[in-house]
Parts: structure tokens; C-alpha cells; sequence
């Protein structure tokens, strides 16, 4: 009786364990997804990337602010530039202790007063010159046939039959009335600024001043 039980309890303890099929790969997934899920919930060096995606407009915001402060001194010294030397023209005074014309003359003034902040090869010089005030903004057809610079009697349509070629390129006689432009291309060096502002990253300074030249 004792053996038969002993038999019997030896082939219970020999019969072969059953194995239950688990899908491949499952652990492995289910590995990946805690990983990731760890990732997002660490949250060191969050400061460091928070830092990073606020500084970078900071100090590009700066740079163009700074940008455009130089851009506007610039521009007003330009400015006072452009008032100090109309004076100059508007009293015909001319550089000859220099050797230069009236053009050089106002030239040279401008340069003076801003010439360390900008490259004079850019700046244009415009000069427009009309009989009296009420001729302005009336200019007249010129063709400068023998290439002077000077309006001379048929080389322009006299509209308004003043004898004058109002609007033509020049520094104008004894109380005439001239129309001083100063333009100088600023560059943007700012990326996103130069497109927003001006035109393929030129930002245009422009100084304006109208003056009676003196009886002299």
C-alpha cells in the first residue's frame, strides 16, 4: 500500500509542467513604453532648454533694437548734416582755398559732420532748384544737351514762362528757392529685420531741406 502511493507521487511529481504561449516581443514593447514615459516625466535640465527657447529671441530683439538705434543716429545726424550745409548754399559760399566747386564745397560739410559713421561713396546729393516758392513742385522737362550740369536757354520746356527751369538739377542763383535730398542706403545686417524692413535688406535714410538762397 505504502509503495503504490510512493509510485504514484513520483509520477505526479514527473508529469511535465504545461507552458503558456505569450505573444513575442510584448515585454520588449512594454519596455520602450516605460522608458518613454520616464523620459517625458524627468524633468532635469528643463531650465536649460526653457533658457535656450527664451534667450534666443531676447538677444536677437537686442541686436535689433541696437540695430536700429545706430540706424537713427544716423539719420538725425544726417540731418543736422543736411541743414548746416543747405546753409552753406543757400549763401553761394564756395571752398576755393580748397580748390573746390559749390557741389564739393557742400560735399565736403556733409562728410565733416558724419563722415566717421557712414561710407560718403554711397551718399547721394540732390539739389533741385526753383525761381520762388511758388514754383515748387512744378519742375519743368530738361535735357542737358551739352552735358553741364547748367539749364540753358532751350535746353528746357519754360512752362510757366518765368525764364527759369523750375525742378532742374542745381544749387539755383541769388533768391531762388532749393530743394536739398540726402539719401544714404543703410544696410540691415539683422536676419528677418532686413526683410521686414526696407527693400533687400536697404533701409533708405533720407534727409530733407528747403531753403531761399540770399540775395549775394
Amino acid at each position: 500500500m505504502t509503495m503504490s502511493t510512493c509510485r504514484n507521487t513520483q509520477e505526479v511529481s514527473a508529469a511535465p509542467t504545461p507552458t503558456v504561449d505569450r505573444p513575442a516581443g510584448k515585454p520588449r514593447a512594454q519596455s520602450r513604453w516605460r522608458r518613454l514615459l520616464g523620459l517625458w516625466r524627468d524633468t532635469e535640465g528643463a531650465t536649460a532648454v526653457e533658457f535656450v527657447f527664451v534667450a534666443i529671441p531676447v538677444i536677437y530683439l537686442m541686436v535689433g533694437i541696437l540695430e536700429f538705434s545706430a540706424a537713427m543716429t544716423v539719420s538725425n545726424s544726417l540731418e543736422a548734416a543736411t541743414n548746416l550745409s543747405s546753409r552753406l548754399g543757400k549763401t553761394g559760399f564756395v571752398d576755393v582755398a580748397e580748390g573746390l566747386d559749390q557741389s564739393a564745397t557742400i560735399r565736403a560739410e556733409i562728410e565733416r559732420r558724419v563722415g566717421p559713421l557712414i561710407d560718403m561713396n554711397k551718399l547721394e546729393i540732390d539739389a533741385k532748384a526753383y525761381a520762388d516758392f511758388g514754383s515748387v513742385g512744378a519742375s519743368e522737362p530738361w535735357n542737358d544737351t551739352n552735358d553741364d550740369g547748367v539749364p540753358q536757354t532751350g535746353e528746357f520746356t519754360d512752362t510757366n514762362g518765368n525764364n527759369f527751369c523750375d525742378g532742374c538739377t542745381g544749387f539755383g542763383g541769388a533768391d531762388n528757392v532749393v530743394i536739398y535730398t540726402i539719401t544714404y542706403p543703410w544696410t540691415i545686417m539683422t536676419p528677418l529685420m532686413n526683410r521686414l524692413l526696407g527693400e533687400d535688406g536697404i533701409f533708405n535714410l533720407t534727409a530733407y531741406s528747403v531753403v531761399k538762397n540770399e540775395p549775394y
